[in-house]
């Protein structure tokens, strides 16, 4: 199946991304004095960005590395070492070791996977720092959460041993949520990271994605409609609705028009038809037991038990818990408690626009 392009913050230039920033101003300029403040005094100030899907994380890492070391006195002592978002390679410390060896050269990469098969981390962590030349090496993964999942505890310590030891390595990473692996005493970084949660993007965030986006296309007649007072009273309207997550304003504003934002639904509708693809593969690729609670959620108009989704699908209350312990895990749904009730778990999911998504298509 052939998904179109959505907003991949990933595929664009840093000049492109720092041009579609809204908002999050503060935020960037901790980030970015952060990484230059390590290359000038050598502090290792870890960073994890949490956010959940289309929050920005990468656009946010990555537009932070850029003007970082746009700073000559910077990018002579940063070593940039990008972990790819959709690594698939990384299955043990090793792995993650050649991976980094990849990012900064094909040399380097030939030589760490010989290293590898000679299963001589101490061999390849090495080779990184030659290849650093007494640089900081600023190493930014993404998805933080499933890299530590491959890597396991043991890797995970040997990570922190090198990183301890070696006084050179700075990591800037990104998740969905915290996880154990830095929230957990049991992890070697427990208490690591500075920990910095995206906000969603403000009614008059969003509304700066669509000026800027009409202003791009030309727009004007819409440009003119956003300024409005009606304008404003829609998009405050849609944001009530669909939340204020980037990635959706961001596509919200490649097919809006005048008529489709007064009139609402139409604007709603168009871009439920863009993340329609998103959508389709990411509930294919769950078991069938797992969609049929996500979809069950869908029918609703809010939190429900799990005893309720348990009898609404037709299965059992424990099966129904741990499915939805598992969607827990994997961000498709969080679950919550009432003062009254300590004992009793709500669950909802995560995206305002999954509802929306799969009431539209008649699930």
């Amino acid at each position: 199946m052939n998904i179109p392009a959505l907003f991949t913050p990933s595929s664009m230039s840093a000049a492109d991304l720092d041009a579609l920033t809204v908002g999050r101003s503060d935020l960037l300029d901790t980030l970015t004095k952060r990484i230059g403040s390590s290359a000038r005094d050598g502090s290792r100030p870890h960073t994890l960005l949490v956010g959940n899907r289309g929050a920005g994380k990468t656009h946010t890492l990555h537009v932070a590395l850029a003007r970082a070391l746009s700073a000559d006195a910077t990018a002579k002592r940063v070593l940039p070492v990008l972990i790819s978002e959709d690594s698939l390679a990384i299955s043990s410390y090793l792995d993650l070791l050649v991976e980094m060896a990849r990012a900064i050269g094909p040399e380097l990469g030939e030589e760490a996977r010989a290293l590898r098969r000679a299963r001589d981390p101490v061999g390849i962590e090495a080779a990184v720092l030659d290849a650093a030349a007494g640089r900081t090496v600023l190493l930014a993964i993404e998805n933080l959460d499933r890299v530590f999942d491959g890597i396991g505890t043991a890797g995970q310590g040997s990570l922190r041993a090198w990183v301890e030891t070696s006084t050179a390595i700075l990591i800037f990473a990104t998740t969905p949520v915290l996880f154990a692996g830095v929230s957990s005493r049991d992890y070697p970084w427990y208490g690591s990271f500075m920990v910095e949660t995206l906000p969603d993007l403000s009614v008059d965030d969003a509304g700066t994605v669509l000026s800027r986006a009409a202003q791009r296309r030309g727009a004007a007649d819409l440009v003119s409609f956003l300024e409005s007072d009606r304008g404003r009273e829609r998009i405050a309207s849609i944001h009530k609705r669909v939340g204020g997550t980037p990635r959706t304003w961001h596509l919200l504003s490649e097919c809006v028009d005048v008529h489709s934002l007064d009139a609402l639904t139409p604007a709603v509708e168009a871009l439920l038809d863009r993340l329609a693809p998103y959508y389709q593969q990411r509930l294919w690729q769950l078991p069938a037991g797992e969609q049929r609670l996500v979809v069950e959620l869908a029918r609703g108009t809010g939190p429900r038990t799990v005893s309720d989704l348990a009898e609404a699908v037709g299965v059992s209350s424990q099966s129904a818990s741990t499915a939805l312990g598992r969607l827990a895990a994997d961000h498709w749904v969080t679950s919550s408690k009432t003062t009254g009730d300590r004992r009793t778990s709500w669950y909802d999911l995560t995206e305002p626009l999954l509802r929306d998504f799969l009431q539209y298509r008649g699930s």
